[in-house]
């Protein structure tokens, strides 16, 4: 089930919860022109770009692209046209903007 975020045209959808680990794996849908504002992963993060065009950090991903950052990296999301990302964040997302 897909829920709205605080950031217009950011929606997500829970797949599971690591518990107390306090991470989860999630779906992210992404509208053109929409930016997932600057945010760390403290246990590194792992993106599969199941659809679409962004940029995560400046860097170009498109449909089929695998994205790592690691534990303690920072970055933003816009999106050049809808996307929809996989991802993994094992303890989680902390944004900082």
């Amino acid at each position: 089930r897909w829920k709205a975020t605080a950031t217009p045209g950011v929606e997500y959808c829970g797949l599971r919860s690591h518990g107390s680990e306090g991470g989860a794996t999630f779906l992210v849908r992404i509208a053109q022109g929409a930016r997932v504002p600057l945010h760390d992963h403290p246990g590194g993060e792992e993106v599969y770009v199941l659809g679409g065009r962004a940029r995560i950090g400046g860097q170009p991903v498109k449909t089929g692209d695998f994205f790592w950052t690691p534990p303690g990296g920072k970055h933003d999301l816009v999106a050049d046209e809808e996307t929809l990302i996989y991802v993994n964040a094992p303890r989680g997302v902390q944004f900082l903007e």
